[in-house]
């Protein structure tokens, strides 16, 4: 066992090591983790240049629950509480549903990134949608190029603990026609339509489904809480044959 040194440390030794420890690892080194009642944790770090936003999106992609919002050097790492994927699951097995029975082609991207330099911009949504021509043109398996492909016609967000307000803002620049808002805590759902300016306005009837109302959307999300998933969509196969349809009126079960 080796003896004990019988070296003493002086003031001016103590207050030299002080300030090397202060050097060496500087407070608030590290963005602030914040963490919501419900389960989202995130961590905004600003002033990201679009290569560090790059670099760090690449090396989380294909993580499942994690989001990353880029917005003019201000970067969102997210990831996500139960209530916030059980939401968004249900969101997409709702805009399916409606498509089937409208006899709609669709093609979904889930949380592909999106992301073009010039637009100081990069996003995921959390449920991605194209339609029509669009969903032909992204049938099968494809990376995500804008420059060669279109946006999504349909992007849902799901704000359960903080807002979507970058995450918009680059959909508009990536000229995505409508995003749904939808904070499933407070059961509130909002439809949003691209304007040329490239700003949204908020509207009472989706673009992509003119007879939906945002409160029906919400009134499912309801019923799928109350009744489970297996026994809600087969109640919602049937309210999308009998209210949605073409030839009906929207609004009510």
């Amino acid at each position: 066992m080796p003896a004990p040194s019988t070296s003493r440390t002086t003031p001016s030794t103590s207050t030299h090591h002080r300030e090397a420890r202060k050097v060496a690892a500087p407070e608030a080194a590290t963005p602030p983790l914040l963490v919501d009642a419900l389960g989202d944790q995130r961590i905004v770090i600003p002033g990201l240049s679009w290569d560090e936003y790059v670099a760090i999106n690449d090396a989380v992609v294909g993580r499942p629950g994690i989001h990353i919002v880029y917005c003019d050097g201000r970067l969102t790492l997210l990831t996500e509480s139960r209530k916030h994927g059980w939401s968004s699951r249900r969101l997409h097995t709702f805009v399916v549903a409606m498509a089937r029975g409208l006899g709609m082609k669709w093609e979904d991207a889930g949380s592909a990134t999106y992301r073009r330099k010039k637009k100081r911009g990069g996003v995921e949504g959390d449920e991605t949608f194209y339609f029509g021509e669009n969903a032909e043109i992204m049938k099968g398996s494809k990376d995500i190029d804008l420059d060669n492909q279109p946006p999504p016609d349909l992007v849902i967000e799901v704000e359960v603990s903080h807002s979507a307000d970058d995450a918009v803002i680059i959909w508009g620049r990536l000229k995505v026609p409508e995003v749904w808002r939808v904070d499933p805590a407070n059961e509130t759902c909002s439809f949003w339509v691209r304007r040329r300016n490239g700003s949204y306005a908020r509207q009472d009837r989706s673009l992509v489904f003119p007879m939906l109302a945002p409160a029906e959307v919400i009134e499912q999300l309801r019923l799928a809480d109350e009744l489970g998933s297996s026994d809600w969509e087969k109640q919602l196969d049937r309210w999308v044959r009998k209210v949605i349809s073409p030839g009906t009126r929207g609004g009510g079960r």
